[in-house]
C-alpha cells in the first residue's frame, strides 16, 4: 500500500517508517502542509497520515483541502491532543480515523487492514461478488470451513477477468494471514484429528485396484483448471486434505507414503531428512505394519515425455509420481525468459498447457479401462515469493527460502512464526527453534537482505504456510 505521511516532525520518525517499509508499504513524507497539498495533487495514495499540530497550515486545514482534491482517499489524523473537541472536529471533517501519539506501528497496521478489507469489499460488490465476500468472511475458523473458503476463493478468481483478479488475489492474502494464525494455534490438535499428510494413504488403498497420481506441486487453482480438460464421460470426485508443515517435499512426501509423521520418520530414519529418494522403502514398511498385502508398483516420472509412456502393470496398487512440473517451476527462477513472466494467470496457463500436453489424460482411461479407480493429489503446493523476512543466525541454521531449523535462529520482523515445541507439531527435534514463513515471504540474513531480495523476488517456493501450500486437491476418477 501506498501511503503519504504529512508531519513537520518527519524527520524523527525514520524508525517508524523503515519498520513501515519492512512491512511492504511504499511510504512518502512531506514536512508540512503546502508539501503535503502538492503531492496529493500530484499523486494518488491509500491513505495519507496527518499530523494535526503543524505551523502555518494545521492538520484540520490540510485536511480540507485534501478531501476536496481526493475525497475518496481515507486521511488518519495523528495528535498528541486527546482533546474530545479536537477529534469531534477532525470527524466532522470527514476524517477517516486519528491516532494519538506517541505513534506505534501497531496502531498504522491495524487501519491498513480495515481500509484494505474495506476496499476490497467495494470492488466485490462493484463486480457483483459481494455475496460470496460477505460468506467468505462469514464462516468460522474449522478444517472444514478452511477448505470451503479455499474453493470458493479459488473458483470466484477464475471466474473473474484477469483485470478484476487483483480484487481476490488481495483477499486471498488477508486470508492468508488468517489461515497462518489459525493453523500455528490449532496445528498440535489437528494433526491428531484430521486428514494430513500421514494419514490420507489410509484413504485410498481400500480399494481392490487402485491407481495414485501424485503431481508434485499441484495447487487448488490449477486442479480447477485440469478438470476443464476432463472429458465429461469422467466420473468425478472432488476433495482435499491438508499437507502436514513444513510443505516441502523432503516432509509432506514421505509423510504420505509412510503414514507418519516427520517426528516418527526421524526416529527411525534420520537420514531421509536429506532427500526424497525412499518412497518405495517407507511405502513397503507403511503396508507391512498396517498389515496389508496388496503387491504394488512405485513409478517416478522426472521428464515430461515419460508421462505417455505410463501402462497399467496390473498391479492392486499403481502410485505414479510425477515431478517434471514442480522441476519446470524451479528452472523457470534459472531461465531468464521464463522469470520475465511474472503473472500468475500466465504461469498457471503454462503448467497446465504442459500437463495435458504431457497425455496424462490418456494414461488414465488406460486405468479406467482396467477398472481401476484413480486418484489424482500432490504432496504440496505452491506460492511466489514476494516479500523478504528478514532473520538472523549462524551456521546451524539449515537451508530453505520458506522454513529454518536452528538453535540460532532469530526473527528481525513480526511476519513468520517462530516454533520451540517442535515436537507438538510432528517435527524432529533437531534443533530447538523452527522457523516457517506465512503469506508471500522468504527468509533472508538481515546482513544481505538487499542482495537475496533481487536474488529470490519472483521464486517458485514451498514449504510455509499459505492456502495455496496446505490445502491440497484430491480428484477421484472411476
Amino acid at each position: 500500500m501506498k501511503i503519504l505521511w504529512i508531519d513537520d516532525e518527519i524527520s524523527d520518525l525514520g524508525a517508524v517508517i523503515e519498520l513501515l517499509k519492512s512491512e511492504g508499504f511504499d511510504v512518502e513524507t512531506a514536512e508540512n502542509g503546502f508539501e503535503g497539498i502538492k503531492k496529493v495533487k500530484e499523486k494518488t495514495y491509500d491513505f495519507i497520515l496527518l499530523d494535526y499540530k503543524m505551523p502555518n497550515l494545521d492538520g484540520i486545514e490540510v485536511l480540507k483541502v485534501i478531501n476536496s482534491i481526493r475525497p475518496n482517499v481515507p486521511v488518519i489524523m495523528l495528535t498528541a491532543i486527546s482533546d474530545k473537541e479536537i477529534i469531534e472536529k477532525a470527524i466532522g471533517n470527514d476524517v477517516y480515523d486519528y491516532i494519538l501519539k506517541p505513534i506505534r506501528i501497531e496502531q498504522i497496521l491495524a487501519i491498513s487492514n480495515k481500509i484494505r478489507k474495506e476496499e476490497i469489499k467495494r470492488k466485490f460488490a462493484g463486480i457483483g461478488f459481494s455475496e460470496i465476500y460477505n460468506y467468505i468472511n462469514s464462516l468460522e475458523d474449522s478444517y472444514e470451513n478452511w477448505i470451503k473458503k479455499a474453493k470458493l476463493l479459488f473458483e470466484t478468481r477464475l471466474k473473474l477477468n484477469e483485470n478484476d483478479r487483483e480484487i481476490i488475489d488481495l483477499e486471498i492474502e488477508s486470508q492468508n494471514q488468517k489461515f497462518a494464525k489459525w493453523l500455528i494455534e490449532n496445528y498440535p490438535n489437528l494433526i491428531k484429528e484430521k486428514t494430513f499428510s500421514h494419514n490420507l494413504m489410509k484413504n485410498f488403498i481400500n480399494y481392490n485396484n487402485v491407481s495414485i497420481f501424485i503431481i508434485d506441486a499441484f495447487r487448488i487453482d490449477q486442479m480447477l483448471l485440469f478438470l476443464k480438460e476432463m472429458p465429461s464421460s469422467f466420473n468425478i470426485e472432488i476433495d482435499f486434505y491438508f499437507s502436514i508443515i513444513p510443505t516441502s517435499t523432503l516432509f509432506s512426501r514421505n509423510s504420505l507414503f509412510s503414514g507418519k509423521l516427520p517426528l516418527e520418520i526421524y526416529k527411525r530414519h534420520p537420514e531421509y531428512l536429506n532427500d526424497n529418494l525412499h518412497e518405495i522403502e517407507l511405502f513397503d514398511e507403511f503396508l507391512r505394519e498396517n498389515k496389508i498385502s496388496k503387491n504394488y508398483r512405485i513409478l517416478k516420472i522426472n521428464h515430461f515425455e515419460d508421462v505417455s509412456k505410463i501402462n497399467p502393470a496390473l498391479k492392486e496398487i499403481e502410485i505414479n509420481v510425477i515431478n517434471f512440473l514442480d522441476e519446470f517451476l524451479h528452472q523457470r527462477a534459472d531461465i531468464e525468459s521464463l522469470r520475465d513472466i511474472k503473472s500468475l494467470d500466465t504461469i498457471l496457463k503454462l503448467i497446465n498447457v504442459i500437463l495435458i500436453d504431457s497425455k496424462i489424460i490418456y494414461v488414465i482411461e488406460r486405468y479406467l479401462k482396467q477398472n481401476y479407480v484413480v486418484f489424482i493429489t500432490t504432496d504440496h503446493g505452491w506460492i511466489i515469493g514476494k516479500k523478504p523476512i528478514a532473520i538472523s543466525g549462524g551456521k546451524d541454521l539449515s537451508e530453505g527460502l520458506r522454513f529454518k531449523f536452528g538453535d540460532s535462529l532469530r526473527f528481525m520482523s513480526k511476519d513468520g512464526y517462530l516454533i520451540k515445541n517442535l515436537e507438538d507439531y510432528g517435527l524432529p527435534k533437531i534443533s530447538e527453534r523452527f522457523g516457517i514463513a506465512d503469506g508471500y515471504g522468504y527468509f533472508v540474513f538481515k546482513s544481505e537482505e538487499h542482495k537475496f531480495k533481487k536474488q529470490y523476488e519472483n521464486y517458485f517456493m514451498h514449504g510455509g504456510i499459505t492456502i495455496e501450500e496446505v490445502i491440497c486437491p484430491i480428484l477421484k476418477i472411476k
